[in-house]
């Protein structure tokens, strides 16, 4: 079992989570959780991360056009990079 201390911060209560089950839950800093009470149990749950397709990302980008980075494409290649 895994115990840990609340803090407050602000006008909320934060806890920490032990490195362990962080890393075994994939939970980075950063990363959005959701609270549920259940049976006055208290479950912190990591939300999922959307993920967008290629569409969904344009359609973003609205009617603006795309932004070109001329210094990044005028760059010499470093590695093993493909000329085209």
């Amino acid at each position: 079992m895994h115990t840990s201390t609340l803090r407050a911060a602000g006008g909320s209560i934060a806890v920490t989570i032990p490195q362990s089950l962080a890393k075994s839950t994939g939970l980075h800093p950063g990363d959005k959780v959701s609270f549920e009470l259940d049976a006055g149990r208290l479950i912190i749950s990591p939300m999922s991360r959307r993920k967008y397709s290629l569409h969904d990302l344009l359609a973003m980008q609205g009617d603006e056009p795309l932004l070109i980075d001329k210094a990044w494409d005028a760059m010499p290649t470093l590695g093993q990079e493909a000329a085209v």
